[in-house]
């Protein structure tokens, strides 16, 4: 990318030098941070680095290098020998940080959506969790964003219904500080930890499909969706279920596990954790991975219709589950720093499905590092 970079007549020279050293920056940062990944993917299951035929995987470098000279392997060898599919078109993680999402949700306008505070007031209500009040840069807002005194705060926490959800409202990963109060001294001690910045929000119980996995804990479905670069068309990429484990959250980073789902709704038959290790039944409730998600249908459509009103952004992953009532709920959207496509590779697929190769066209052609902007 560089020699492309640097010789593109359409960039300043000045441009060509701010581009160069920021590209150099992020690919550095992504290979870091999946050399540091893999080292500790090896050291729970090295039997998912064992070579593929030397043939599969030099047709899976011929297909990446237009974007490095020296594609690292472990991506590949890994989503074969856990899912035993090999594919070529599978991406390498750092390609992926560096050049493809990179490109695809380069606009920072898109970050507005990973406010949760916003939610409410983007998107339809009764999607996301209903709101109780707001802490945005130390200010107390009711569910209107409008501001209120700590003495309507003070009667806000004694009134409303628990248990409740407070978190950070934005620059959240992983679970990190989500909290469940289930009394008003509770949660008034979890909003002198959290000090500014956070929302509190209803707690959604969830449908008795997913309690018995895991009823510790939310369990929700991350939703991939792509909007295409032809047409603006949404379209499902990929789904997989994510549990909590020993009482956690169901995040991964949490050390939760997940489990593909396919497009007829049938879970995978087997789960991992964040490292690729492999699961055949959950290791709390001893369910195995082998039934069908209810209503997949119901939740496609919710998902287009949320994500159709998200933009500046073509990458989506929202955080759905299904409530006691049956009805579809998003939890969270992600449109920033996404780095999740394990979810749907390790599981042989690709993570782009069809559109893979349409994906990969427009980045060599309208790859950020190339624009002058």
């Amino acid at each position: 990318m560089y020699s492309k970079i640097l010789l593109n007549k359409d960039l300043p020279y000045k441009k060509k030098v701010k581009n160069i050293i920021s590209y150099f920056l992020v690919r550095r940062g992504a290979r870091l941070n999946w050399d540091d990944m893999f080292r500790k993917f090896y050291a729970s299951a090295p039997e998912n680095f064992k070579p593929a035929f030397k043939k599969e995987e030099n047709t899976h470098v011929h297909y990446w290098q237009y974007f490095s000279k020296r594609v690292n392997l472990n991506t590949y060898r890994v989503c074969k020998n856990l899912s035993g599919v090999g594919n070529p078109k599978y991406i390498p993680e750092e390609i992926y940080i560096a050049d493809i999402e990179a490109t695809l949700n380069h606009d920072k306008t898109a970050d507005y959506i990973g406010n949760k505070s916003l939610y409410n007031h983007w998107f339809d209500k009764g999607i996301f969790p209903m709101d109780y009040f707001h802490n945005i840069d130390g200010e107390f807002l009711n569910a209107n964003l409008e501001q209120i005194s700590q003495r309507d705060l003070d009667i806000l926490i004694e009134e409303i219904k628990y248990p409740v959800v407070i978190k950070p409202n934005r620059d959240s990963y992983g679970g990190k500080n989500v909290l469940m109060p289930t009394d008003p001294k509770e949660l008034e001690s979890a909003v002198r930890k959290l000090k500014n910045n956070f929302v509190v929000q209803e707690k959604i119980c969830q449908h008795e499909f997913f309690q018995k996995y895991n009823p510790a804990g939310l369990n929700t479905i991350r939703v991939f969706l792509y909007r295409s670069v032809k047409n603006n068309d949404i379209h499902i990429t990929g789904t997989c279920l994510r549990m909590g484990v020993g009482g956690g959250l169901d995040n991964l980073s949490s050390g939760g596990i997940l489990t593909f789902i396919h497009p007829d709704g049938r879970m995978n038959g087997y789960a991992v954790n964040k490292f690729g290790v492999k699961y055949f039944k959950h290791p709390d409730t001893g369910l195995k991975f082998t039934e069908t998600i209810p209503d997949l249908k119901g939740l496609f459509n919710v998902s287009k219709k949320v994500a159709s009103r998200i933009f500046y952004a073509r990458i989506i992953g929202l955080d759905a589950c299904l409530d006691e009532s049956g009805n579809w709920r998003m939890v969270e959207a992600n449109v920033v720093g996404q780095h999740t496509i394990k979810f749907i590779q390790n599981a042989g697929f690709l993570f782009f499905g069809e559109f893979t190769d349409e994906v990969v066209e427009y980045c060599k052609t309208r790859h950020w590092a190339l624009q002058n902007n």
